[in-house]
């Protein structure tokens, strides 16, 4: 599966003002919440919550990549922030977070959300593509730089 299968746009925050993790998490997963194939945005937002307990998911270089697998997610969906300022996520580099992708998967499908957090790892494991969302100025450029990244990146869908 591709990402640019599973980025939902109504759950792209391109300046996103939240002064700590917790309003970050809420305001990204109530975007989120309002796609279609999330049946459950309550429960959403207590697996995200849930899943940081355990350990953070923010990767360094000013990323973060929440997840959390559900009964009442149908297919997988994806969203974006980039915050205007960086927030402390208790991240493994302690650097603030600028750039957080959100991915909810089908409790199904384990397979699917470890392949889907591979595909995002390596798109922001390069320090050009995270210098590229940090510029998107627009929904529709961040649409096409993920269908970029899938076609560039050889990721097979």
């Amino acid at each position: 599966m591709n990402l640019s299968e599973a980025i939902e746009k109504k759950a792209i925050l391109l300046e996103l003002k939240a002064g700590s993790k917790g309003e970050l998490l809420d305001a990204l997963t109530k975007a989120v919440g309002r796609s279609s194939r999330v049946k459950d945005p309550a429960a959403a937002r207590g697996a995200i919550l849930e899943r940081e307990k355990l350990s953070s998911t923010g990767m360094g270089y000013g990323v973060a990549m929440p997840h959390a697998r559900l009964k009442s997610v149908t297919f997988p969906v994806l969203g974006f922030a980039r915050l205007t300022e960086g927030v402390d996520f208790g991240s493994v580099d302690s650097r603030p977070v600028r750039l957080v992708f959100l991915l909810l998967t089908p409790s199904t499908n384990p397979e699917l959300n470890v392949q889907l957090l591979g595909k995002l790892s390596r798109i922001c494991g390069q320090e050009e593509n995270r210098r590229r969302l940090l510029e998107i100025e627009k929904t529709g450029d961040l649409l096409a730089f993920i269908r970029e990244s899938d076609a560039e990146n050889g990721i097979p869908g």
